[in-house]
């Protein structure tokens, strides 16, 4: 991980990770598709606290991406949003769910993943996540999915409050592999 985050500040200075290709077929033509420079939105239900990860998180984030390069010229930007729950706090922890992109563009099918998620406190109180799976239908299933969200606003105030980090925001990379 430290090797993804060196590359990614060295890159954008948002952090990035790669993974290797999945053995199935893609549904569309090999290709690789990156999105540097997208916007997403977190929430936490119920909030993260520094305490001990709290059992069945719910994590909700969307966003958006763009502008994205890809090998085929078909997958240039679009939306993406994922759900699904973890023993989080705010210094880390795990989740699991799934999510799917709809890409904005012609001729496209939305691609639907699931994925596993790492959460990791960074210096400064910077949290990064990392979350990687297997896109299982529409364009590129069978590839990997790899995201990395440097979530900036983390507020350790608001992870001392009774009611602990509901929400925070930053900018993430997603690559399909």
């Amino acid at each position: 991980m430290r090797t993804a985050l060196a590359l990614t500040t060295g890159l954008l200075a948002l952090g990035t990770c790669l993974a290797a290709p999945a053995s199935a077929a893609p549904a569309v033509e090999d290709g690789l598709v990156s999105c540097p420079l997208g916007v997403q939105n977190t929430s936490y239900t119920p909030g993260l606290t520094l305490t001990t990860p709290v059992p069945h998180v719910e994590v909700d984030s969307s966003g958006t991406l763009g502008p994205c390069v890809s090998t085929d010229l078909g997958h240039t930007g679009g939306t993406y949003e994922f759900g699904g729950s973890g023993n989080l706090n705010c210094l880390g922890g795990g989740s699991a769910g799934t999510g799917r992109i709809t890409w904005s563009d012609p001729g496209t099918v939305p691609s639907r993943f699931t994925y596993t998620a790492t959460l990791a406190l960074r210096p400064n109180g910077t949290t990064v996540l990392v979350a990687t799976g297997p896109i299982t239908s529409g364009d590129y299933a069978g590839r990997t999915i790899v995201s990395t969200i440097v979530i900036t606003s983390t507020d350790l105030l608001a992870c001392t409050s009774p009611g602990g980090l509901t929400s925070a925001s930053g900018p993430f990379l997603v690559t399909v592999l």
